[in-house]
């Protein structure tokens, strides 16, 4: 009789310890999925910020070609070259927390190329700088409040990596701009 509960505790045992991984990967699965997922308001900067990236990197290829001044494709050049770079950790963050990264720029700034590839001469080169001071700005805006209040700690240090280069690139898209003659608050001409 012995042997026969004996028999019946280790069949048991058996067949709780098969069940347990299946459980463990359940639990182990639903515990990545949420650790992949941002905060509401941590998405959007982050969508955001790609966005802005996406649109300085295709802006910045279209003034490489286009731009009559040095000073204005050196500075095109310069924003691929860093706005790669930053697309590129913030398509790292995005595959660490298991969100879709965004696949083109905001639909705004899809029409700003548009009406700088339309652009020629000095009056590109104008524009291409006023666009480069107002996506500036609005991006800085972003970055810092995703530096300041974003929950997610390794968006929160993504953005606090980048304010300093984009104010750096607003720094320079205003410098340029004035020196253009295009003055530095100046919004883009309407086309």
């Amino acid at each position: 009789m012995s042997s026969f509960r004996f028999l019946i505790a280790a069949s048991s045992a058996a067949l709780l310890a098969l069940g347990m991984p299946g459980a463990y990967a359940q639990n182990q699965k639903k515990a990545e999925k949420s650790a992949g997922q941002l905060a509401k308001g941590d998405l959007q900067s982050f969508r955001r910020m790609a966005q802005a990236d996406m649109a300085e990197v295709a802006a910045g290829k279209v003034a490489a070609e286009k731009a009559q001044s040095p000073e204005v494709k050196k500075y095109a050049q310069h924003m691929v070259d860093e706005h790669s770079k930053m697309l590129d950790e913030g398509k790292q963050l995005a595959q660490a927390k298991g969100v879709t990264p965004p696949s083109q720029p905001e639909k705004k700034h899809q029409a700003a190329l548009q009406k700088l590839q339309k652009a020629s001469g000095e009056d590109f080169d104008r524009r291409y700088m006023q666009q480069m001071v107002k996506d500036h700005q609005e991006v800085l805006k972003v970055a810092e409040k995703a530096a300041k209040d974003a929950k997610d700690p390794e968006l929160k240090a993504h953005a606090q990596k980048g304010v300093p280069h984009i104010k750096e690139h607003l720094a320079q898209a205003r410098k340029i701009s004035e020196s253009l003659g295009a003055g530095s608050r100046a919004k883009p001409a309407a086309g």
